[in-house]
């Protein structure tokens, strides 16, 4: 009893069986890179968007200390607000990134430009730009720079970010 060709493609014709799972094989690692590449991609804009929070209230604070240096040891200056002021503005308006600890510190009589030593990878590390002078500085400019690790595979790369404000000091 042989079967005809006719009576053969109406069997198979419905059998479907693996198909479902080589479409799902094929389809499935487009969407996950996808759902992940949007979780990453959306991840590093809210940690650049807390960058620029954070540099704008760095720079407000800067703006109401009258003179952002005191001398701390001979050939050396740092920030004059304690406990740090503008390291605590920056790490309040920036939350859920980890700001460097260190000190704003120069290392002249006259300092133009306070800056963190030692410099953290994986920090926001922050540097205060004074017109004039930073004993009585006329404005003030915070820039923030940040390397940003991806936190998927295969955005686990490290980019990065910076972050610039200025605010005009009070007037005498």
């Amino acid at each position: 009893m042989m079967m005809s060709v006719r009576e053969s493609l109406r069997v198979n014709r419905g059998d479907e069986t693996g198909a479902t799972l080589v479409e799902f094989a094929l389809v499935a690692p487009l969407v996950f890179l996808l759902i992940f590449g949007l979780i990453g991609g959306s991840y590093l804009a809210f940690q650049n968007a807390s960058l620029h929070d954070g540099a704008t209230s760095g720079a407000r604070m800067a703006s109401i200390e009258t003179s952002l240096v005191t001398q701390v040891a001979p050939n050396m200056y740092c920030e004059s607000g304690l406990p740090t002021s503008i390291e605590k503005a920056v790490s309040g308006a920036a939350p859920l990134v980890k700001v460097n600890p260190a000190r704003l510190c120069a290392t002249t009589s006259t300092p133009t430009q306070l800056t963190q030593t030692p410099v953290v990878d994986g920090d926001v590390n922050i540097t205060v730009i004074c017109a004039v002078t930073c004993d009585a500085p006329q404005s003030t400019t915070v820039s923030l720079a940040y390397k940003a690790k991806g936190i998927v595979a295969p955005f686990g790369l490290t980019y990065n970010m910076t972050a610039t404000s200025q605010d005009p000091t009070r007037s005498p």
